[in-house]
């Protein structure tokens, strides 16, 4: 066995509900298994089969993100959980990646874009929170800007 294991490999032996793989990993493919983000995985799955979709979600909801945490230092035990929450098919799955949704961006946010253009998203959406209009107002004037820009940005 190579010391890498491919996610499809590590996903297809999970669906197939195969407990007794996590022994026959070497110490090296084992510290590769990233048991965080295999949660994501394992809980969606692409089918038009609203069950088997419920299914995933809730398996790994119950046998295995309940007590993710508190188990974090038994990697075999959380690698059985993950090979419980397969279906009784046995079928191997498409499990998609669903990323955490990002706020939209608010008129302010798209504003301080604008004035800093090196600050990352969450940084620029906090601080929309926290200025008022007319703190953004003043920022705007201190660049540079006219009263008729200023109404248009915040129109």
């Amino acid at each position: 066995m190579s010391d890498k294991l491919e996610l499809k490999d590590i996903l297809g032996a999970l669906d197939c509900g195969a407990k007794e793989v996590w022994d026959e990993l070497t110490a090296e493919q084992r510290k590769g298994i990233a048991f965080f983000l295999l949660n994501r995985y394992m809980s969606s799955v692409r089918t038009s089969n609203r069950e088997l979709q419920e299914h995933f979600v809730l398996a790994t909801n119950e046998y295995y993100n309940k007590h993710f945490y508190s188990l974090s230092k038994h990697p075999k035990l959380l690698w059985q959980l993950l090979a419980i929450c397969s279906h009784d098919s046995k079928k191997i799955m498409f499990h998609e990646w669903i990323g955490h949704k990002k706020a939209p961006a608010n008129k302010k946010t798209r504003i301080l874009e604008q004035f800093y253009p090196d600050r990352k998203a969450d940084e620029l959406h906090l601080m929309s929170k926290l200025m008022t209009d007319k703190d953004v107002k003043d920022l705007c004037r201190q660049y540079g800007m006219s009263e008729s820009e200023i109404a248009a940005k915040f129109k």
